[in-house]
């Protein structure tokens, strides 16, 4: 599993509510790079909450409070402190021991997403952790995009339950199949309810836009293409099992109906030595014309035959665009991920700018 590069490179001071030193957090991750503000405080309840998950202490302890000094006003305190924390860090993240960073509480800390590889384990951590966390850790714009690419990832593994139902050959695999793509579907109607109260996007301390209109704008669209898209994969799911089954049950009395009266066919053959059999709904052809029982008979199954060699043709051909599709459709997912990648980094630098306008402002 990747482990994301972690640094504390830099520290600043905030005014509001009242002066406090904050830590940026650096975390570099295959595909984005992000940053986080941290204040002490917050480090220090990830520490306890390390403590109570694991029921042992990180691999360092803490960078110890000072009552008598104070990191906005010493300048060499707070280096120090930065240099502290960023050790605490690093002793978690390349502990040979992993319990630390694979924790709930070290995940939410640095808004990571589910560390699992089974998408239904994954599901079920994520979706969990969503629900009960508090509103303003879920609306960080970086968690947002975490989630959204979960539920876009689930919304896959539904609409590949309900193909493996369609190519089901028995009942049980079919309700098999059916019953898992509804327990996703169930899933993603969590994660879709959690993201649209997650659009609020404010700043805890400031209550302001953390996101411009655009890209609120943007992510409302998203989460409209994932309830469209989850709407119709509930309707594939309700409906198509039971034709699905009736389909089946028909085709089956059909086959029992066709062997039955091959059955008797053939009896008729074994019965009489000459003659023709044939029933008195099937006409007379020219191919069938000059041939006799036996003869009609080999046409019939030549036929068949033929028509299966046809029919596997065409589940192969139908194999291969669903593949195409598949690749088209991951293809879309990694351009979707690195346009998001974008539109956080671009808002990242826009934050930058407000911040060094405000302070060109205040100079002038």
């Amino acid at each position: 599993m990747y482990k994301p590069e972690l640094s504390i490179a830099s520290y600043g001071t905030e005014a509001l509510p009242k002066p406090h030193t904050i830590y940026n957090v650096s975390i570099r991750l295959p595909l984005r790079s992000f940053s986080l503000k941290k204040r002490y405080s917050d480090f220090d309840e990830l520490h306890k909450a390390l403590i109570s998950s694991e029921g042992i202490p990180p691999p360092i302890p803490l960078p110890p409070k000072s009552y008598l000094k104070s990191t906005v006003s010493n300048n060499e305190f707070a280096e120090e402190r930065r240099r502290g924390l960023e050790e605490y860090i690093h002793a978690i993240q390349n502990n040979r021991d992993s319990r630390w960073r694979e924790s709930p509480p070290w995940r939410q800390f640095l808004n990571l997403p589910s560390s699992t590889s089974n998408y239904e384990s994954s599901t079920t951590s994520i979706t969990s952790h969503l629900s009960s966390i508090s509103n303003h850790t879920l609306t960080d714009p970086v968690l947002w995009l975490d989630a959204h690419r979960e539920m876009k990832a689930l919304l896959q593994d539904a609409r590949s339950e309900i193909s493996r139902r369609d190519q089901a050959t028995s009942v049980a695999d079919q309700h098999d199949a059916s019953a898992a793509a509804k327990k996703i579907l169930v899933k993603v109607s969590s994660l879709l309810d959690n993201l649209e109260r997650g659009l609020t996007l404010q700043d805890r301390v400031t209550g302001t836009k953390i996101l411009g209109d655009g890209e609120i704008r943007r992510r409302k669209d998203l989460l409209a293409s994932g309830i469209k898209e989850r709407n119709s994969l509930e309707a594939l799911a309700n409906s198509l099992s039971a034709n699905k089954l009736q389909g089946s049950i028909k085709n089956s009395s059909e086959v029992t109906v066709t062997k039955e009266a091959l059955a008797a066919a053939v009896g008729n053959i074994r019965g009489r030595s000459a003659g023709r059999v044939l029933g008195a709904p099937v006409s007379e052809t020219d191919r069938t014309r000059q041939l006799d029982n036996s003869g009609v008979l080999q046409l019939q199954q030549d036929i068949m035959k033929s028509q299966d060699g046809d029919l596997e043709a065409l589940l192969k051909a139908v194999g291969r665009q669903k593949q195409v599709g598949v690749e088209i459709g991951r293809e879309l997912d990694e351009q979707n991920q690195l346009l998001d990648s974008l539109g956080v980094d671009v808002e990242r630098v826009n934050d930058k700018i407000r911040v060094v306008k405000k302070r060109v402002k205040n100079i002038s």
